[in-house]
This record gives C-alpha cells, structure tokens and sequence, in this order.
C-alpha cells in the first residue's frame, strides 16, 4: 500500500517523460539530417564551404551549421579537438585553456580569447562523442551556448561540420554596437565566428605536425574569375538547407585565401520584381549602413556612387556595372578598389517567390584599421567577416524589397 502513491507517480509522469525522450530524439534526427545534408552539399574539388544561418534566428541564441572538407583522416581531427593542451594551435589568439578533470570523469576548459580591443572568456565543457566533439559553454562570455562538431569520411580526407548556438551578444560592447547596426547583427557575428572555428579547427588536421596553427599568408586579392561559380547557390543539393533560412558558400583559392561569398535568401516577390529592382543601384540603399547612393550612367549599365555611414570602416566607393546580362558591378574607385558585386537570380520554393543570393568580394583589409588589425591577428576573418556582411546585406536588400513602405 505505501508503494502505491509512488507507483501512481511513475504512471502519471511517465509518458511525459517518454514524450519529452521523443522529442529530444526527433530533434537530434534532424539535426543529423540537416548535418548530412550539409556534407552532400560540399563541391567536390573541397574548396567551396557551406554554410546555414537559421532564419528567423532565436532572440538571444541564433544558430549556425557549416560544414568544410579536410584534406586529412576523421581521426586527425578528433585528436586536434579533444585535447585543450593543443587548442592555441587551433586558434593563435587563445591566450588560454586551462582543462580540469573532475572525478567523474567530466572535462572542463577555462578559456581566455584576444580580439583586437578586447578579450573574451568563460568555462566550457567538453564531451566526446562518437562522431565528434561537443563544446558546452557553461559561463562567461558568449555563454550560454553550444558547439557540436561532426565527423564524416569523405574521398581523399574528411567532412567536418559544425552547428553553433550561443548567445552572441553577451560578448564585449564593441560587438554588440556593431551588431546593432543590423537586424540580422547576432546572427551575421555568430556566422562569422562559426567559420573562423570550422575552418582553424580543419587547418589544424591538415598541418598536425606544426607547432603553431597554420594560417595562409599569400597576397589578398580578387580571384581572376567570380567565386564561388556562377549558378552555385541555386543547387538542387542546396534545397533543404534554403529551407531553414540564408544559404552561404564560402570560396577559397589555391593559397586558402578568399575567393569570393555568396548568401542566397528567399524573397516574397516574384522574379520579374526581384530581377528589375536588383539591376538598380538605387537598391543598395537596402544594405545596411549604405547612406548615400549617387547612380551614375556607364557602358554597360548604371553604376554608383556610394557613401557608407558604418563605424570603424570605411566602405566609400564608385562601382562600375559590368558586361553581361547579370546586375554584377566593380569597385573602379576608392579605398576598395576592386572589390565585386553582384546578383545571381532564380526561382523560389514556392510560387511567386524569388530566390537572390548576393556575391561578394569586399576587400574588408582596405576598409580600415580595424579591418586590418583583425584580419592580421587571425586570417580566416577574412573569410568570415565576408560571410557575415554578405549576409547582413543580403537580408537587408530582402527586407528592402519585401516592405516597400520602408524603402527611401
């Protein structure tokens, strides 16, 4: 008899239990869907990355999925991310990583990373998995949050993916105001910070053998063609992960350089629309701290005059339209000359609907200071802050054209 009432508990609580077991198991299913998905999606000659931004983000946790090729075994790279001791030869601006071993076997890391103007740290936990590792920020900076990063064979090396929530903005001031220049700030930030991961944690295999992280030191500049390739973000490989939000690819070159970005996001117009409006300069005023657009007539088309009303940075540029059908345009003036532009166009999911992923090569080491110091302190920002402004403009030219109303 005095067994019963906990017997009537069990049975009360128990398909709460088995539903809330359900939906953890669900969820962690289409997460390895989506993680597949990502890995299908990887050109095969492994010098495209692809990335998904979840949209509408999470206020306070946007995530973030991007997977790479590794020229090295599935094993290399669970050895570079299982050991703390090792991880300044991941990330140089690691100043430290202090593991503690519990009794029960549970790891944690103290964490201490430089940025220009400001450092970040906080305690994860970090957990072995059997594809993987888990990273589990438990306080601190940018905590609460998590990282998982997955493993998968591949011809010729490896997969590595990565999917990222955090709470981005309890990071330092300088971040957060410059987030907060975008509606889409948190997101763009975290994508940017995911890349830099994914990819030190890839280079980090690949040269196992060097006492230090290796970075890639070649010249930045404009590849002799337009990267990532023409048609790319329009993919059939790509149509699960358009449907969770903005698709990114991230082109690199031989030297591991940055080629070129592309975002592509979903804009409730149809084509006819979308394409007339993105052959405009006057569309530019839909990217984010692009203040003054001064359309100027060319050969092959309008192009412009822009001042920008960033802070830190300095975008001011003329663009030049260039030959051919697509709205692609060229940086023939100011302090980024050089730099690309461009528009690829093709029909979305659903009827009535336009699919526009932006390219872009911006050459944010010429923008400033601030661009400079920090694409000198860890290289892969280079291609991570293009990921992240592709985006942030991407979404802001959907906004742009979605609400009318709010258009100069």
């Amino acid at each position: 008899m005095r067994a019963r009432p906990l017997l009537v508990l069990v049975a009360v609580a128990a398909p709460g239990a088995a539903a809330a077991d359900g939906r953890i198991a669900e969820a962690r299913s289409a997460d390895a869907r989506i993680v597949a998905a990502l890995v299908a999606a990887l050109p095969a000659e492994g010098q495209v990355d692809v990335v998904v931004i979840d949209q509408p983000a999470q206020t306070g946790a946007p995530r973030v999925r991007a997977a790479t090729a590794v020229a090295a075994p599935p094993a290399a790279i669970k050895a570079a991310l299982v050991d703390p001791a090792h991880y300044r030869a991941i990330i140089p601006g690691l100043v430290r990583a202090e593991m503690t071993r519990a009794a029960t076997g549970a790891v944690t890391v103290a964490w201490e990373l430089e940025v220009p103007l400001f450092n970040l740290s906080g305690k994860l936990a970090l957990r072995e998995l059997p594809n993987g590792v888990e990273m589990t920020l438990l306080e601190g900076d940018l905590a609460p949050g998590r990282f998982t990063f997955s493993i998968a064979p591949r011809p010729g090396g490896s997969a590595l993916a990565l999917d990222v929530q955090l709470d981005i903005a309890s990071s330092s001031w300088l971040l957060r105001r410059i987030m907060a220049r975008s509606p889409v700030g948190e997101p763009a930030a975290l994508a940017a910070g995911a890349y830099v991961a994914l990819r030190a944690v890839a280079l980090r295999a690949e040269h196992a053998g060097d006492a230090r992280a290796w970075r890639p030191t070649a010249e930045m500049a404009p590849s002799a063609t337009w990267m990532p390739a023409p048609r790319s973000a329009s993919a059939p490989a790509l149509a699960p992960l358009r449907a969770l939000g903005a698709v990114g690819l991230v082109a690199r070159t031989d030297t591991q350089r940055l080629a070129g970005v592309a975002v592509a996001v979903g804009i409730a117009r149809p084509i006819p629309e979308v394409t007339a409006r993105l052959h405009d300069p006057r569309s530019w005023y839909g990217f984010p701290g692009w203040h003054v657009v001064r359309p100027r007539p060319g050969k092959f088309g309008d192009g412009a005059e822009i001042e920008d009303s960033l802070p830190l940075v300095e975008f001011d540029a003329g663009w030049t339209a260039e030959p051919g059908p697509l709205p692609r345009w060229t940086a023939t003036e100011g302090v980024t000359r050089g730099a690309r532009l461009g528009w690829e166009i093709f029909a979305g999911a659903a009827p009535g609907t336009t699919t526009a992923a932006l390219l872009l090569y911006p050459r944010l080491e010429t923008t400033g200071r601030l661009a400079r110091r920090s694409i000198a302190s860890e290289p892969l920002l280079e291609h991570g802050t293009a990921l992240a402004l592709a985006f942030a403009d991407a979404s802001g030219m959907k906004t742009h054209i979605e609400q009318p109303a709010r258009n100069r």
